[in-house]
């Protein structure tokens, strides 16, 4: 990528709004991004999809390094093998960030003990190790193993077999966590958007057409986003909204 991709990314992240956690919920402020094809789907099964052109590849690695965590679900970090942190900036850039922490959501501890979340940071001290939520039935033998290797495995409770993002939230706040990035997948982000926890939703469009057989992000219909901003990067195009939050 060349130096006028990396200044767009960065003059669009520097006009976000930096909010600090919000006071009246014991959370961090929560940035909720995704890319999707023209037809809602982000990803197919099993199977990764790369929906992003380098220009909002860009913008979405910028927008890690103004956050402080970055959260996925395991089947995430099964199907992507995902690195989360900062590489798609200038060398001057990369120089003075910090790669945020990285959090998984895993209720069973089915994290594969060669992702590269666990095996990067061994080699890399630039990386930190994942924080690891789980449930009540995770598998104690993994759970050595992981905190072994060197992640943070967290129990909180579960429902339905979902992790309880409250008690999740909580814990990430208390760890210092105070702007967390979620970047998926489906049924992570149906989670965050039916528990009122997004402050900021960041939607990538991509101009391709996946079909049926794609994987859709579901936005339930209860959720509602206030659009601010849209700009085009490359052929994509990025929504910025605010996300309707009830003060109950």
């Amino acid at each position: 990528m060349d130096d006028c991709i990396y200044s767009q990314a960065a003059s669009f992240v520097s006009q976000l709004p930096q909010s600090p956690a919000r006071s009246h919920k014991d959370q961090p402020a929560v940035t909720l991004t995704f890319a999707q094809s023209l037809d809602g789907k982000i990803s197919l099964p099993n199977h990764q999809l790369h929906l992003s052109g380098p220009e909002s590849m860009a913008m979405t690695h910028h927008l890690r390094a103004v956050h402080d965590a970055i959260l996925v679900g395991v089947e995430t970090v099964i199907c992507d093998n995902p690195q989360l942190n900062v590489r798609h900036m200038s060398q001057s850039q990369l120089s003075s960030v910090e790669n945020p922490q990285p959090v998984v959501l895993d209720s069973r501890l089915r994290i594969p003990l060669n992702a590269r979340l666990l095996t990067a940071p061994q080699t890399d001290p630039r990386l930190k190790m994942p924080l690891i939520f789980t449930g009540p039935q995770y598998d104690p033998a993994c759970r050595t193993i992981l905190e072994r290797m060197g992640a943070h495995v967290i129990v909180v409770s579960c429902s339905e077999g979902r992790l309880q993002l409250n008690e999740v939230m909580r814990e990430l706040q208390r760890r210092g966590i105070l702007r967390l990035m979620v970047e998926g997948g489906a049924r992570v982000i149906q989670s965050f958007m039916a528990s009122d926890l997004c402050t900021t939703v960041i939607i990538t469009i991509a101009p391709i057409y996946v079909g049926s057989e794609g994987v859709s992000a579901s936005l339930m219909p209860c959720s509602s986003l206030n659009p601010q901003l849209y700009q085009p990067f490359g052929r994509d195009v990025v929504m910025v909204a605010n996300s309707c939050i009830r003060d109950d």
